[in-house]
């Protein structure tokens, strides 16, 4: 161990409640996530309480140290590395600490399929369903505004936080929400200094900020400073929600719930094409469905590779589908919907090759696994070339999917390169992974080139780079590209509540123009790992200890899609055509 991580084990080790880790292996697990980049810490804090994070943060500041607050190590764009203390919540603070009629008040850590399992016994759900739900802690999913499938219904995280409690980089604890922008008796001299120097910077770039925004129905790139000051209120929360940590770190946060739904069904269309899939689209939202996910042949071809079942139910030649929910307050209402759907766009346009629709839950529940089960397969598919999750959060208007995605195709083609393609069509999110290789020089040129352009014709079209899962290292280089002068309102609003730059440091504000091709994850064999660094130059001495322990790019998505063997599975009872 070297002597500055020594230093921090023997500051922090009597001191936290929690645990602090420095040691090599440890390190070396928290340097990656789902992304592409890899960034060891200093150190690895697990806090038990609230206490411990403000120690952490005193310290920190004391010794100008990054603090990085991080959940399941699921995020796709880097957000959540960083070369300082990782405080990893999913460890202790993983209570639900109160349930109101209709809100709940919980801790970081708290994973959001757990939470619904609990709210479910109370008739309550917590809609925002981002896909890693199992993983996901809600943490994470105020962190980055989560919001999933279902948007159409729910919207993202933003729209259901109301309050949090927050430590800011000196340590200084407080909780926030709606505050008056007039506060001479607020007893937290940090929060009234915070309210009114925002205030001030938001009430007098108001039309800056309007006109920046984008026309997309979601938006998670930059700090969302729209419509948060109104009335001589200043919603904080709403402000710090999708601020992906660089502001402040969440201890304990309060959230709205909603009903369960008394009854849904989905229907499956299939397209010969995926710019029949995209005019579709606005065909169906006026019947108001609850999600409508489109999902392209390389995922299909996997699925129908993964389970019998998906190879009767979808066809060979079917380009993409539709996976359309909706929900109401019986069967037969569900069922009129979905007719509905189907007869307008098959029946009436045309648009679709055939359909599929299922009512009983556990159809619906094995329809869905089209969208949630069989994305991470793609990890697992061989060859040099891998699907790269670095322009995956895309968003525009629904409207202009068709035009998207022609440009989409163009550009991709102009560079050689196939891609796989799956997204909230409903309300225009696209996760698009095209295949690189990260050990070629010439697909790390590409990757840049195919960043810039597709981000080009999304702003030109009204969408924004970043619909959910946040800049991170991915896309921070970029939003100046998008919001132009209102880049440097983000800048003052870090400045505002991190003047010292120590929480998530290089995320949503930074000067480096090359973020995305550096601190790639290595993928060279490990005889060669130990040796180089992501970059493919020579490690320094004291970095030798921790390559020598890689983690490649071949063990992302380690998640098991089904415990039962291909036999089983076979057996299983395929469900019903329409």
């Amino acid at each position: 161990m070297d002597p500055e991580r020594a230093r921090i084990h023997d500051d922090l080790r009597g001191v936290l409640a929690g645990d602090v880790r420095c040691d090599d292996l440890y390190l070396q697990l928290y340097s990656t996530d789902a992304s592409i980049y890899q960034i060891r810490p200093l150190a690895v804090i697990a806090p038990r309480n609230t206490a411990d994070v403000v120690k952490c943060a005193e310290y920190a500041t004391k010794n100008r140290l990054p603090l990085i607050a991080r959940g399941a190590g699921t995020g796709l764009a880097g957000e959540a590395l960083g070369a300082g203390l990782v405080l990893d919540f999913s460890r202790y603070m993983t209570r639900v600490l109160e349930f109101g009629p209709d809100t709940v008040r919980v801790q970081p850590g708290v994973i959001h399929a757990n939470l619904n399992r609990q709210l479910a016994r109370r008739g309550r759900t917590f809609g925002p369903d981002p896909a890693m739900s199992t993983v996901t802690t809600m943490g994470s999913v105020a962190a980055l505004d989560g919001s999933g499938s279902h948007w159409l219904k729910y919207g993202a995280a933003r729209g259901h936080v109301q309050r949090l409690q927050i430590v800011l980089s000196d340590g200084t604890l407080m909780t926030v929400g709606q505050e008056p922008t007039e506060t001479p008796d607020d007893p937290l001299p940090r929060r009234r200094h915070l309210v009114q120097e925002l205030s001030r910077l938001i009430a007098g770039n108001t039309e800056l900020i309007k006109q920046h925004q984008p026309k997309s129905c979601v938006n998670r790139s930059g700090y969302h400073l729209h419509r948060v000051l109104q009335g001589g209120q200043l919603d904080l929360a709403k402000l710090l929600v999708g601020s992906a940590g660089t502001l402040a770190m969440f201890t304990e946060i309060t959230l709205a719930t909603q009903p369960l739904e008394a009854s849904r069904g989905v229907c499956l269309l299939l397209f010969d094409s995926l710019d029949s899939a995209a005019r579709a689209v606005m065909e169906i939202l006026p019947f108001s469905p609850s999600a409508c996910d489109i999902i392209d042949r390389r995922h299909l071809s996997l699925a129908r590779e993964h389970d019998v079942r998906f190879d009767l139910l979808v066809p060979s030649d079917t380009e993409a589908v539709l996976l359309v929910e909706v929900d109401g307050d019986n069967t037969t209402e569900v069922r009129d919907r979905l007719h509905q759907i189907i007869d307008r766009v098959h029946g009436e346009l045309r648009l679709a090759l055939g359909s599929r629709q299922a009512i009983d839950p556990q159809e619906v529940d094995f329809y869905w696994q089209l969208a949630r089960r069989v994305v991470p397969t793609l990890y697992r598919l061989k060859g040099s070339s891998r699907p790269l999750p670095f322009v995956e959060d895309i968003a525009v208007p629904p409207a202009a999917l068709p035009e998207f995605f022609q440009r989409m195709f163009t550009v991709l083609r102009r560079h050689q390169v196939t891609a796989s393609l799956f997204g909230h069509a409903g309300h225009g999110q696209l996760h698009l992974r095209p295949f690189l290789n990260l050990a070629d020089p010439a697909d790390l040129e590409r990757m840049q080139r195919l960043a810039e352009e597709l981000y080009d014709d999304a702003i030109e079209l009204g969408g924004t780079i970043s619909g959910e899962h946040g800049d991170g290292l991915s896309r921070t280089s970029f939003i100046r590209r998008q919001y132009g002068p209102l880049y440097d309102v983000f800048r003052e609003v870090k400045r505002i509540f991190d003047p010292d730059n120590l929480l998530n440091p290089g995320k949503v504000i930074s000067d480096d123009p090359a973020l995305l091709t550096q601190n790639l994850r290595p993928l060279l064999p490990e005889s060669e790992v130990a040796a180089t660094n992501g970059n493919g130059a020579a490690t320094r001495p004291d970095e030798s200890k921790a390559a020598a322990v890689p983690v490649r790019h071949d063990m992302l998505g380690t998640i098991e899609l089904s415990s039962a063997s291909p036999r089983a599975r076979k057996r299983r009872r395929v469900p019903k055509r329409a």
